[in-house]
């Protein structure tokens, strides 16, 4: 992990943008899990239509209604993990570019006895392949990290909030896990 503490420079450099990204992330994340509630509520119409509780005409407005919002919450969270993907893919696509840049700037200061010594295939495979990894790092693992740390911080809460000891007993091996994975 020490290696990659050299990307930082670039993570300050283009950190507006991965803010946006990550206040986009966390937007895309609500409006996911704001779906999940209306569906349980439309099963509640149908059941409480089954049983009489309600007229048809108050279940198909509510259904109505509910399956716009459906549909609405899905569009707008559809929306933002397209520009989230766009912003902090962006991102480590400039950092790409800045570092072989900055690899290729290194290349022209050295001396001839370093090309004579090194094979030149070789150096144009750290330009290309090496930098295009760290691409991969700096994009979607960061991307995903977002995720998961925004549907964790969300997600959570709201499990206790519904069903506190269902909750409880979840996140209960989540400690445990977290080592054993971590020792493996």
């Amino acid at each position: 992990m020490k290696a990659l503490r050299y990307l930082n420079k670039y993570f300050k450099k283009y950190r507006s943008k991965l803010l946006i990204g990550l206040l986009i992330t966390i937007s895309a994340r609500v409006f996911s899990l704001i779906m999940p509630s209306y569906v349980n509520a439309s099963i509640q119409v149908i059941e409480n239509y089954n049983k009489g509780i309600i007229q048809m005409s108050e279940a198909k407005a509510a259904l109505l209604e509910d399956i716009l919002i459906i549909i609405g919450t899905t569009l707008i969270s559809a929306t933002l993990t397209f520009l989230m993907r766009q912003y902090i893919i962006n991102v480590s696509r400039y950092i790409e570019y800045d570092l072989k840049n900055e690899v290729f700037e290194h290349y022209l200061t050295l001396d001839l006895k370093f090309y004579k010594k090194n094979r030149i295939g070789d150096l144009m495979n750290r330009i290309s392949e090496d930098v295009s990894q760290v691409r991969m790092y700096a994009g979607p693992a960061i991307m995903y990290g977002f995720q998961t740390l925004t549907l964790f911080t969300i997600l959570i809460p709201l499990m206790f909030i519904k069903a506190p000891t269902i909750a409880f007993y979840t996140v209960l091996p989540l400690p445990v896990l977290s080592v054993l994975i971590y020792r493996i």
